[in-house]
């Protein structure tokens, strides 16, 4: 019953990690028929490279910025919405939805012009508080921070379903017992609905990190990672060793690099965040 299943991510998955994971040990340009070996030097050129250790800092600063933020945010909308009118529900799901399955392209050209200096809605609206507009995807100093917000938007239809999924699982009779016990929804909130969304709370975190970490689309749209190279996360300088030099090598190294990472960071949060979470 599972062969299907497992066919499909051996061919899309499993096959083009471990082919990856060679051809990390070659140099190839895609023109020539046979690769070249070179061993570990695509390995040893990547850790010499001080423009690897700026985008891992900026991909590291990004998420940081996102992570948080998107999870905070879905929270607070999660708890009104299971609070809210049981019959709009699904509409409401919709309607936070929408925009995680709009074409990503599509939603980075309507940013950009929100993001406008000079005719863009989020320097009306500063304009219009009495306050000084900004460059924003123009400005290194604000281009991230303009990217982390469309990502958080983008992102919070799909952390809302997940966490409101979360909530709606809690057993009424928990909630009820706390209430009889003299809990107000403050404390009921805080001491029964928290740990009992622990595990939701847990899978969305470490989706959210493997999600950011493979940010692409909006930065190659809005900024091409510029101006520079404010906005040049792990994965644009991949796509730009991969697909405009055509180092097919030294990308597919930097693709293990972050493969490594991106594990590794889940590992920890699993060690240090996972012993914490309530199951029951």
């Amino acid at each position: 019953m599972l062969a299907p299943a497992l066919l499909v991510i051996g061919i899309f998955v499993l096959i083009p990690v471990c082919y990856s994971a060679v051809l990390s040990l070659f140099a190839w340009d895609m023109l020539r028929p046979h690769p070249t070996f070179v061993g570990g030097d695509n390995y040893t050129r990547l850790f010499a490279d001080p423009d690897f250790y700026h985008s891992l800092k900026i991909t590291f600063l990004f998420a940081l910025m996102t992570v948080p933020t998107s999870m905070g945010i879905a929270l607070v909308f999660a708890l009104l919405l299971d609070r809210g009118a049981k019959k709009l529900l699904v509409a409401y799901r919709s309607m936070f939805f929408a925009p995680m399955v709009t074409s990503t392209v599509a939603i980075s050209v309507v940013w950009m012009f929100i993001f406008h200096p000079d005719h863009g809605l989020a320097n009306a609206i500063l304009e219009g508080m009495g306050m000084k507009g900004l460059r924003w995807l123009n400005d290194a100093n604000t281009s991230l921070l303009s990217l982390a917000i469309m990502s958080v938007w983008k992102m919070l239809g799909y952390n809302v379903i997940i966490l409101l999924a979360g909530l709606q699982n809690i057993d009424s009779h928990v909630l009820e017992a706390a209430k009889i016990d003299g809990a107000n929804e403050w404390q009921t909130t805080l001491k029964v609905r928290f740990p009992l969304l622990s595990p939701s709370l847990f899978l969305l975190l470490i989706l959210l990190t493997i999600e950011q970490f493979q940010t692409f689309t909006q930065v190659n749209v809005m900024t091409k990672g510029g101006p520079a190279k404010s906005t040049e996360l792990v994965v644009v300088q991949l796509y730009h060793y991969a697909f405009e030099l055509f180092q097919m090598g030294y990308a597919s190294a930097l693709a293990m690099v972050i493969f490594i990472l991106v594990l590794l960071l889940v590992l920890i949060q699993m060690f240090v965040i996972g012993r914490k979470v309530h199951y029951q």
